[in-house]
């Protein structure tokens, strides 16, 4: 329920902050799982995300975030779980395929912390990891623009990018094959 209201106030205060065009609406799925894979220029763009894609959406966001405790009920409440960045955390791997695996959409940013600048060789491999362990697509996601007042931002949703493995057991070469197809399609988008 809180993930429905905060949503809808940040799409009406958005209205008036910001200036927003999408692109490419029609790409994202349904139903069933998918992985939305993005950059990420600002700390808002997990709220863009939220507020242009209607199903609910489960975010993975830095372990800091989440401190203090208060903060990460906040968090919780809108689909975020903590990620301790840098490490395997099977933890969060735990949530994030549960959540695929009840048909829901998983945001990750690839990059994991804020570029203004996209480096496709610099994607963590968390988005092939997940798409292959669940069999779920993937949808790629370019944002780009101005937050400040009244300033463009602009979300292209690309088309959504099937990952075909034989197997679900993992290769270092898979993972970097699929992270670099999905790295140039998002910075096509951008």
């Amino acid at each position: 329920m809180m993930y429905v209201l905060v949503r809808f106030f940040l799409w009406v205060a958005s209205k008036f902050v910001y200036r927003v065009r999408v692109t490419g609406r029609e790409n994202i799925p349904k139903n069933g799982a998918f992985i939305l894979c993005s950059n990420h220029i600002h700390s808002y763009d997990p709220a863009m995300l939220a507020i242009n894609i209607k199903r609910k959406l489960r975010f993975m966001a830095k372990k800091e975030l989440f401190q203090p405790k208060l903060k990460g009920i906040f968090f919780r409440s809108l689909g975020a779980f903590p990620v301790n960045r840098g490490e395997a955390d099977i933890t969060s791997y735990r949530i994030a395929m549960k959540a695929l695996s009840a048909e829901m959409g998983l945001v990750v940013f690839s990059q994991g912390t804020r570029l203004q600048e996209l480096d496709v060789k610099g994607a963590k491999g968390g988005v092939a990891l997940f798409a292959i362990k669940s069999k779920s697509p993937i949808l790629p996601v370019g944002i780009s623009g101005n937050y400040k007042l009244f300033g463009t931002i602009n979300i292209n949703f690309g088309k959504i990018i099937t990952v075909e493995t034989e197997t679900t057991r993992v290769k270092t070469e898979q993972i970097e094959q699929i992270m670099e197809q999905v790295m140039l399609e998002v910075q096509k988008l951008i």
